[in-house]
């Protein structure tokens, strides 16, 4: 399985990679600890809703854009208070979508999308209760759907899966951190996109992208 050439593979080592990194920067937190009791490494939860572009190439219409949620687990460590690095494994399910043209009704639907991201953080007046952020994301995402009466030639439609894979997934985020002794209440904008397609069944002329999404999150993280 490969993306624009790239092996899987070679994706996924890029993550264990930044995951290994990211897991030594914990270790090299627990002396920096002026402003929490144990150590700078957290677990936390994410959810919130994301506004995310459906489009199938090879139908007539608008993208599809609906707001759906999502939730996520995270996974990291603070360096000397002004940046964070943190894996997450989140979970979006974008709502069907639907189509007609010409008096025929088609439809994607089952639609999910896995990401195993790793993200840096630059926080603003590390000093402060709260604290503005900047950062950047990569990872991989995997989407998977269904799609019915999706037309496969001039006369003919089906119904069946589209490609399931992996692909390389990038983006940026930003928002505010509010401290409470050990425990960090998060709001932020997340943008993720990737510009992978996934083919419907044996017939590549019809291609499913679910790439581009907008997501409003809350989180909160407990350090230990």
């Amino acid at each position: 399985m490969e993306y624009i050439g790239i092996p899987m593979k070679k994706i996924t080592s890029l993550l264990i990679a930044l995951t290994v990194s990211a897991v030594s920067s914990m270790a090299m937190a627990a002396g920096w600890e002026d402003d929490w009791p144990e150590s700078d490494a957290f677990v936390g939860l994410e959810g919130g809703y994301a506004k995310t572009t459906v489009k199938v190439d090879g139908l007539s219409g608008d993208d599809k854009s609906d707001n759906t949620g999502f939730f996520g687990v995270r996974l990291g460590s603070f360096w000397q208070d002004e940046a964070r690095a943190y894996l997450t494994v989140g979970y979006l399910k974008p709502k069907d979508a639907h189509w007609n043209s010409n008096g025929t009704d088609y439809k994607v639907h089952d639609i999910k999308q896995l990401n195993l991201l790793v993200s840096a953080d630059y926080l603003f007046m590390p000093d402060w209760e709260i604290q503005p952020f900047v950062g950047l994301t990569i990872g991989a995402t995997e989407t998977k759907a269904e799609g019915s009466n999706i037309p496969v030639s001039v006369s003919n439609t089906a119904d069946g899966s589209f490609e399931k894979k992996w692909s390389f997934a990038y983006g940026a985020q930003a928002g505010v951190i509010y401290q409470i002794d050990n425990i960090d209440l998060e709001a932020g904008l997340r943008y993720l996109t990737n510009s992978t397609s996934h083919h419907y069944k044996d017939h590549h002329n019809v291609k499913l992208e679910v790439n581009d999404s907008r997501q409003i999150y809350l989180a909160a993280s407990i350090h230990f």
